[in-house]
């Protein structure tokens, strides 16, 4: 096309490219200014409400928008602080009273980081080569998870949903909510600790004998 055809072209359409340049960067400004005001801050779990973390985690810009390693951080130490009585108290209160909408939001984050977690968990465990590696694996996964479910015990009829509560309903709500890649990683796992979970039943079933006899 000759040159003066060129010039003349955009010369006609300017005023076109202008608007929508103008248009182009308002929408962007708009665009940042929406993710910066509905992004809630991240809470400091020492110095945060009740209220600040159950909503933080129930929002679909909290604790989903943060990086896996920082999500694990935050709910780390959200544990750890609600190994103190105090804690477990407010968060009870706040639960009780909390409308169903952002109960069920918030017990869908946490199984949502569960589910993660727990492939995490099968991802390293397909790692492991000899037997005596993988039963201790699975030994170790599963005082964990007691600890826990003992920890957290006067909490868990509040988290209560159609999976349950018992570490066996998460297992099974994570796997009926996975992908079919998902679940060859994870169904594996699942077995191998029920096995085991099985063994630890009957040694500790098993009637002791005093030494020497």
């Amino acid at each position: 096309m000759p040159t003066q055809k060129v010039q003349h072209v955009v010369k006609h359409h300017r005023p076109a490219l202008v608007i929508g340049a103008v248009v182009g960067l308002i929408l962007i400004i708009g665009f940042v200014y929406y993710e910066l005001s509905s992004t809630p801050s991240t809470p400091i779990v020492a110095k945060a409400s009740a209220a600040e973390m159950v909503e933080f985690i129930a929002n679909d810009r909290g604790l989903a928008k943060l990086p896996d390693v920082q999500q694990k951080q935050l709910l780390d130490e959200w544990q750890r602080h609600l190994s103190d009585a105090k804690a477990r108290d407010e968060l009870k209160a706040f639960i009780k009273d909390m409308n169903e909408a952002t109960r069920k939001d918030f017990v869908n984050a946490l199984l949502r980081r569960l589910k993660k977690s727990f492939l995490d968990d099968a991802k390293k465990f397909a790692t492991l080569s000899s037997s005596a590696e993988k039963s201790t694996y699975c030994r170790q996964k599963l005082v964990e998870g007691r600890d826990q479910a003992l920890q957290f015990k006067d909490l868990a009829v509040l988290f209560k949903t159609n999976s349950g509560t018992r570490s066996d309903d998460v297992q099974q709500w994570v796997m009926e909510n996975t992908t079919a890649e998902e679940r060859a990683i994870g169904e594996p796992y699942v077995d191998a600790l029920k096995r085991v979970r099985e063994q630890v039943k009957k040694e500790e079933r098993a009637p002791t004998t005093a030494p020497g006899k």
